[in-house]
């Protein structure tokens, strides 16, 4: 099998990948965002919105906001048929590369403490926990972790 990760672009989100982005985050969280979502980050001029593909092929995406130096992680999903394939750690790494080049001091983001392929990403790249959101997220109610990495 040749290596996905290689295969892998990462490209701004258009208003064409939305439905194919909605569809990911159906399949990826109990409580996800919608289409109006996703074509308001669209708009704003702190998010980042990106699509990973290979070839034409959407695999996964992120949402981040970008506010005064420090840079929140929203939304971070690859389709389930990829996963497992180190897709995920390449946004990640993209994420965390633009983020040095662009000069942004601390990255957060909030997790499901029971995400447990999540939370190993996250650790693998440095991030560590610095408080707890109780209740944070629905459907089924559960604490968020917050995690940050300072970058250099």
């Amino acid at each position: 099998m040749p290596d996905l990760v290689e295969k892998l672009t990462i490209k701004n989100m258009q208003p064409e990948d939305v439905d194919e982005v909605v569809a990911i985050e159906k399949q990826s969280f109990s409580d996800p965002w919608s289409k109006e979502n996703f074509l308001a980050e669209l708009d704003l001029p702190f998010s980042w919105v990106w699509v990973a593909k290979i070839k034409n092929q959407l695999t996964g995406y992120c949402c981040c906001w970008e506010i005064e130096g420090e840079l929140q992680i929203a939304n971070l999903a690859v389709h389930p048929k990829f996963r497992n394939q180190e897709l995920g750690r390449k946004i990640l790494q993209e994420i965390l590369n633009r983020a040095c080049q662009r000069k942004v001091k601390k990255v957060t983001l909030e997790v499901r403490e029971s995400n447990q392929f999540g939370l190993k990403l996250y650790y693998a790249f440095g991030f560590t926990e610095i408080g707890r959101r109780k209740r944070y997220y629905q459907k089924p109610v559960e604490d968020g972790l917050i995690l940050a990495k300072i970058l250099e």
